[in-house]
């Protein structure tokens, strides 16, 4: 009887032992204190009758938690001066804003400063951003988008009216008043009620480290006059007869890359 406890614990050490390599307390079945190399293989996942995983060339062995260790893919940018992706954003806006009188149909220059007096800045439309990079070689790209729809103020009666306008992209950077960036005109026509989707994609190119913030602003050119004017929202639903302020709502989306 003596004989056979001392073979069960002799059986059960095997079983449940652990394996120390320059160390007397091992901490895992197999806790190695010092360099271990590898000559072949490491394999994840295995069983008693199946061999596990080895990865595939440019995997990294990712380390999740005390049995799913795992070779993981990652998207890594292919060397020095390369673009990476640090910054995605969309904000919304379901206010938007309305003009009741034709504005100045004049040209825009890129890089006047905002002036109230001939925009109107959108209201949620506004992201920041930061770049780190010194190089002048990080960039943003902007998509702004929008719903913009034509109203018969209430006294008229005109059948068909039209009302032209403009959306731009103002840069402020390190607190700096922002500047024109950007900038595209169009015009909306039909019976009143009549909309449609404006779309401004820009790209700033070469931008200097520092904080950004950029906004969208649109202004009202040219809306008619006298018995044949037009209300002009954007961004707002001003007949709300086949619009409402969901559908009418803006989006501006912010990608901003540096180099990797």
């Amino acid at each position: 009887m003596k004989n056979i406890y001392i073979i069960g614990v002799f059986f059960a050490t095997i079983c449940y032992g652990q394996v120390g390599i320059n160390t007397n307390t091992p901490a895992k079945t197999l806790d190695v204190n010092g360099t271990l190399n590898v000559r072949k293989e490491i394999r994840t996942g295995g069983t008693p009758s199946a061999v596990g995983d080895a990865g595939t060339s440019g995997q990294i062995f990712t380390v999740a938690g005390s049995t799913s260790d795992a070779w993981k893919t990652f998207q890594i940018a292919n060397g020095t001066g390369s673009l990476s992706l640090y910054y995605l954003n969309t904000v919304k806006d379901n206010v938007g804003i309305q003009f009741t009188q034709t504005g100045s149909t004049g040209i825009y220059t890129m890089d006047d400063p905002y002036s109230a007096t001939k925009w109107s800045y959108i209201p949620g439309i506004t992201d920041s951003f930061v770049v780190t990079r010194a190089d002048n070689k990080s960039k943003a790209i902007l998509s702004f988008q929008t719903t913009v729809q034509i109203a018969r103020p209430t006294g008229l009666s005109w059948s068909t009216g039209s009302a032209s306008y403009a959306c731009g992209i103002f840069l402020e950077k390190d607190g700096a008043p922002g500047v024109l960036k950007a900038v595209r005109n169009d015009v909306v026509r039909g019976i009143p009620g009549s909309y449609r989707v404006y779309n401004l994609n820009v790209t700033l190119d070469a931008l200097a480290a520092g904080s950004y913030v950029v906004k969208a602003a649109c202004t009202n050119r040219n809306l008619g006059s006298g018995n044949n004017v037009a209300t002009l929202g954007i961004g707002r639903a001003v007949d709300t007869s086949n619009l409402n302020s969901a559908m009418s709502q803006s989006t501006l989306t912010t990608s901003m890359l540096q180099t990797y």
